[in-house]
Order: C-alpha cells, then sequence, then structure tokens
C-alpha cells in the first residue's frame, strides 16, 4: 500500500493559510520569468512616412515662398494657402508619426512576447510562448548596417498565426535567447516542433 503525504495547512507570512502538501515527486516547476528584450522599435521602421512627411513639408515651404515673392494676385493668395496647409498638416503629421513609432513597444521574456501599441488607444497583446512554433531573423543589408532587424514569430494562435517584430535593435542576440526559450519550453512539456 502507498503512502500518502498528508495536505497541512500552515500560515503564510502575509496571514493567509496555503495549503502544501509534503515532497511530492513529478511536479516540474514553471521557470521564474527572464526579461530577453524591452523597448520600442527603432525609428527606421518608419523611415517611408517619415520621408513623405519630411517632402510634404518641403514642397509646402517651397509654395508658401514662392506664393510670397513670386506669384501676382490671386495664384499668390493660392500658393500661400496650399503651401500653408502643407506646411501646417506635416507640422502636425511628423510629431505623430515619431510617437506613434516609439508608442510600439515590445516585453519579450521567456514565457511571453507582450505587444503594446497606440498612441490614443492602448491595445495589449501577448503570445505565450509554448504556442510558438518557428522563430525567424531577417535582415536586408541595409538593416544590418544599422543593426536592426525583423524577428518573425510563427505560432498556432488562430487570431494571429505570425508576429512580426520588425525594426529592433540588436536582433541577433534576441532572436537567439527568444529561439532557446521556445526550445526549452517544447523540450519541457515533449514537443519539438522547431528545426535547429
Amino acid at each position: 500500500m502507498r503512502r500518502r503525504h498528508p495536505a497541512t495547512a500552515t500560515p503564510s507570512t502575509t496571514g493567509a493559510w496555503s495549503c502544501r502538501r509534503g515532497n511530492v515527486s513529478g511536479i516540474v516547476s514553471e521557470p521564474t520569468e527572464v526579461p530577453i528584450f524591452q523597448g520600442s522599435v527603432s525609428l527606421w521602421m518608419g523611415w517611408r512616412s517619415l520621408a513623405a512627411s519630411g517632402f510634404i513639408g518641403l514642397f509646402g515651404v517651397g509654395v508658401l515662398i514662392a506664393g510670397l515673392f513670386q506669384a501676382p494676385g490671386f495664384a499668390r493668395t493660392a500658393m500661400v494657402v496650399v503651401g500653408g496647409a502643407a506646411f501646417g498638416a506635416n507640422a502636425i503629421l511628423l510629431p505623430y508619426l515619431i510617437v506613434s513609432i516609439r508608442c510600439l513597444r515590445y516585453t519579450i521574456t521567456n514565457r511571453l512576447i507582450e505587444r503594446e501599441k497606440g498612441v490614443f488607444l492602448k491595445r495589449v497583446d501577448a503570445l505565450d510562448l509554448a504556442r510558438v512554433k518557428d522563430v525567424e531573423l531577417t535582415q536586408s543589408v541595409v538593416q544590418r548596417m544599422l543593426k536592426i532587424g525583423t524577428i518573425e514569430v510563427y505560432s498556432s494562435d488562430q487570431s494571429d498565426p505570425t508576429m512580426r517584430i520588425e525594426d529592433i535593435p540588436n536582433p541577433r542576440p534576441v532572436y537567439e535567447q527568444l529561439r532557446n526559450s521556445v526550445i526549452a519550453l517544447s523540450q519541457r512539456r515533449g514537443i519539438i516542433s522547431m528545426d535547429r
């Protein structure tokens, strides 16, 4: 006959009672959460939008100057209005673009990936690494020169099966630690789904 370890109730340091069993074998404790990466993406992520915004701003200044100094009559008024509107729109658009890129933040640990985005309305979603099937790192020549990269995470999540972590700084160590964490979780649960 097997002997069972009786549950014992003991007071904890907070004053609440906790139940614990004696030495129970076969229970694997989950590892503590270890941070891998925490921060925002590089501003290079929005270089196309920032370049377009800069072009609109320069266009607005050019039209405004041409309207003030060279155009006569009604053309002058129209050019000043168009140039001023383009410059004003750029003055609002450029800071918004920078803030929106900076508000895209990632927290990656050995247990989950959390993505936070939004300027006026924050949205936070998380992906448990136990659901991850594969991790890839891609870097173009320009990204390698700028020391940024994109990590693609493929998972069994039905709503978002591919999570792209775009243009994070110094991506290689993040990728390697993330890949190793996924492999360790898979081995702990007896599932090996990643190719090394």
